[in-house]
Order: C-alpha cells, then structure tokens, then sequence
C-alpha cells in the first residue's frame, strides 16, 4: 500500500510540474512579440541615426530602413548583432549637399527657392543616380512644408520637374513604390530649402525581379485545429493531477482508517 502511495504521488508531482510548464509557456492566448519601429527621420545633412529600443534587432531594423545588417554593422563599427537600448545607430550617412542654381541673385538680394523631385530605376543600389540609369516617369510624389501645405509631383522620363517660388524652410517628400518597383531606399526625405537655392530630391528604385528581399524571421503563429492546442493539453493535465491528488489523498485516509481500526481489534 505504501508503494503505491508513492508511486501515485510521484505521478501527481510530475503531471501537475508539466502542466504548470506548458501552461506558464503557452498563456491564455496568441503571444506578442514586440517589434521595431522607426523613430528617426533624416537631418537635415540627410543622415538618418535610429535609438535602439526594446525589442529591437539588426535583422528589423534593415528590413524597416531598407538596408542590410552588414551595412549597419559596417557604418557603426559592430562585430556582434548585441544591442544595447538607448544606443544610437547610424543607418545611413551624411547625403552631399546638391549643388545650388546656377543663378546667383544680387549681393544681398534674396529670392524663393525651387524644390525638383525625380524617380530613376537604381541599378547598382547605391541611391545615386548615374550614367546608364534611367529616369522612371509616373511616380507621384507629395510634397509638404512645416505648415501642413500639401501639392504632388508627377516623376518625368528625362528630368526632375520642379516647384518654384518656395520659401525657405523644412520640406518633406514622400511616396509610394511605383508598380513593379522596390525601393533601394527611404521613400520619404526631410530637406532644408534655404533662400535663393534649387534643391533636387531623386528617389531610386530597383524592379522587383531583381530585388532581393531578405527572408523574415520566423514568428509564432497560434495553434489551430490541424494539431494539438498546449494550452488546452496544460490544463488537462492539471485537471488530471487535481484528480490524482484526491485519488491519492483519498487512498491515505483509508490506509489511516484500516489502520486504526485494526489496533482496535
């Protein structure tokens, strides 16, 4: 009778630690895994600096800033992919300034900028349009100043259509991947339009056949009905060591009893 005392309680120790287990792993429902977000946009030298925050990685953040992990590690110096939160990392370097009009207003004189804004297919993915590369016409692209006034430009074959007659200040372009076309890099801009200046925005763009798209990593997806639910198998098993322990608790009581009653007689 003892031993088998001990055997049932060896078994409902064991059940009752698998179920914890399981049920501790699994939960109540589907887990969240956090992700990164982008929290920087470029400066006004067209460098783009990302703090890290929790949950973030090498892997999401080139897949946020459409770049890779060996150019992040390469731009900050990093031999390992450990993060550390509150680090800053440099995603992209200073951009060269573009060259100003080749109009040059009187000394003193002050006149409107213009802002030009063009798309061309990237080839070599360096962001930097070259001889050979051509010019993607068709692509909107919107333009904002710090007041929330908004206009699109429509990308040309052969040129960068331009606005004129802008004040000085922050401007924002942004768009959209053309059909057919993947990004080779940030598809919205922050610039500096100072007075009496023409600056040329170009986006650049890489056909998707060509593109290489880096695998994502693999995420948890919730149990369905094709395999077995742990969480469901966690709590059946705590309900079994449950009536296990009152099995057991039951067998020592009457262990006692007939115990008793036999010194009795």
């Amino acid at each position: 009778m003892r031993r088998i005392g001990g055997w049932l309680l060896g078994g409902w120790i064991g059940l009752l630690l698998i179920g914890m287990v399981i049920g501790d792993s699994v939960g109540s429902g589907p887990r969240v895994w956090a992700q990164a977000q982008v929290t920087a946009t470029p400066r006004p030298d067209g460098s783009i600096v990302h703090t890290v925050q929790e949950g973030d990685t090498l892997f999401g953040l080139a897949l946020l800033y459409g770049t890779t992990v060996e150019e992040i590690k390469a731009l900050n110096g990093l031999d390992s992919d450990l993060l550390v939160i509150g680090q800053e990392l440099l995603i992209r370097p200073a951009q060269p300034s573009p060259a100003p009009s080749t109009l040059t207003p009187a000394s003193g004189e002050r006149h409107p900028g213009s802002l030009c804004a063009g798309a061309f297919e990237d080839r070599n993915g360096n962001e930097m349009k070259e001889e050979g590369e051509p010019w993607i016409a068709g692509v909107a692209i919107d333009l904002i100043d710090g007041r929330g006034w908004k206009t699109t430009l429509i990308s040309e074959a052969g040129r960068a259509p331009c606005l004129r007659d802008l004040e000085p200040g922050y401007y924002a372009l942004a768009l959209e991947n053309p059909t057919g076309y993947q990004a080779s890099g940030p598809t919205r801009r922050e610039i500096w339009l100072p007075w009496n200046t023409e600056v040329t925005v170009l986006f650049g763009f890489q056909p998707l056949s060509g593109f290489v798209t880096p695998t994502p990593s693999p995420t948890l997806a919730p149990s369905t009905s094709a395999g077995p639910d742990l969480a469901q198998l966690g709590q059946g098993l705590l309900v079994a060591s449950g009536f296990l322990a009152l099995l057991l608790v039951g067998g020592i009581i009457g262990y006692l009893v007939g115990q008793r009653r036999a010194r009795g007689r």
